[in-house]
C-alpha cells in the first residue's frame, strides 16, 4: 500500500514537472516568435523608409520644379507616397507626409545619415503600422510607429535665391532706357544684375544660370529665364542635383 502511495506521489510530481517544462518550452517559442516579428518589424520599417526617400530622389532630380511653387509641389508629391512590406507572419504599411517640424534624431538606426528633422531641408514623416501574427502559438503582433527623414535639399533657399535673381533683372530692366533694343544692349544690363544674383547664390552653395532673348522691340522686352540648382545632393541612391527655374517677361522702361 505504501509502495503504491509513494509511486502515485511520484508519478504526479513527474507530470508536474512535465507539464511545467512543456509550459516553459511553450513560452520560449511563443517569446522567440514575437521578438522574431517585432525583428521583422524594424527592418521592414527601414526598408519602408528607404524606398520612400528613394522616390522622392527620383522626384527631386527629375522634375521640372518652378522657383514659385517648387516646396508646394514637392509637398504635394510627398502627401501621396506610401510603401508596403509583408512576409508571412507581418504586414507593415507605410504612409508618407511633409513635415514641417520633428525630432532632430530618429531612433531608426537603418535610415542614417537621413533620419531626423532638419529645419529648411526636404523633411518628411512617415507613420508605419505593423501587424503581425504566429497563429500556432497565439502569438499577434500590433504597432504604430512614426519616424521623421530628411533629404538634404535647401529647397526654401533655392527657391529664394532663384525669385531673387529674377526680381534683380525685372527690376535692373524696367529701370533702363535703351537708345536701341538691340540683343548686345539688353545682354549687357542683364549680365550687369545677373552678377550680383550669381554671387549670392554661389555664396550659398548654389549655380545661377541665366538665358534671355528678346521678344519685343515696341516697347523693348525681354523673356528671362533663370535656374538656381544644388549639385551633389546625397540620397539614398548617391548624388544627385536638383533644379529650380523661374521665368518672367521683362520690359525696359520707355
Amino acid at each position: 500500500m505504501a509502495s503504491a502511495v509513494i509511486f502515485s506521489v511520484l508519478l504526479a510530481s513527474g507530470l508536474s514537472v512535465y507539464h511545467a517544462a512543456q509550459e516553459n518550452d511553450r513560452l520560449h517559442l511563443t517569446s522567440n516568435a514575437a521578438d522574431a516579428i517585432a525583428d521583422d518589424g524594424i527592418a521592414f520599417e527601414g526598408a519602408a523608409g528607404t524606398n520612400i526617400l528613394l522616390r522622392e530622389q527620383a522626384l527631386l532630380e527629375s522634375s521640372l520644379l518652378d522657383c514659385g511653387s517648387a516646396s508646394a509641389t514637392v509637398s504635394g508629391e510627398i502627401e501621396g507616397l506610401a510603401d508596403t512590406q509583408s512576409s508571412a507572419n507581418l504586414t507593415v504599411v507605410t504612409t508618407a507626409s511633409p513635415a514641417s517640424q520633428g525630432p532632430a534624431s530618429d531612433n531608426l538606426s537603418m535610415l542614417a545619415p537621413f533620419g531626423g528633422y532638419v529645419d529648411g531641408l526636404v523633411d518628411t514623416v512617415l507613420h508605419e503600422e505593423l501587424k503581425g501574427a504566429a497563429s500556432p502559438l497565439g502569438v499577434s503582433y500590433a504597432k504604430n510607429e512614426t519616424h521623421y527623414v530628411h533629404l538634404p535639399v535647401r529647397m526654401g533657399e533655392m527657391a529664394s535665391d532663384c525669385d531673387q535673381a529674377l526680381s534683380d533683372i525685372e527690376g535692373a530692366v524696367s529701370n533702363t532706357s535703351l537708345p536701341e533694343c538691340t540683343a548686345s544692349a539688353v545682354n549687357s544690363v542683364i549680365a550687369e544684375a545677373e552678377g550680383g544674383s550669381s554671387s549670392r547664390a554661389t555664396g550659398s552653395g548654389f549655380q545661377l544660370a541665366v538665358d534671355s532673348a528678346l521678344v519685343g522691340a515696341a516697347p523693348c522686352s525681354v523673356d528671362v529665364k533663370v535656374e538656381v540648382s544644388q549639385g551633389g545632393v546625397v540620397g539614398p541612391a548617391g548624388s544627385f542635383s536638383v533644379v529650380l527655374r523661374g521665368e518672367e517677361i521683362a520690359v525696359f522702361e520707355s
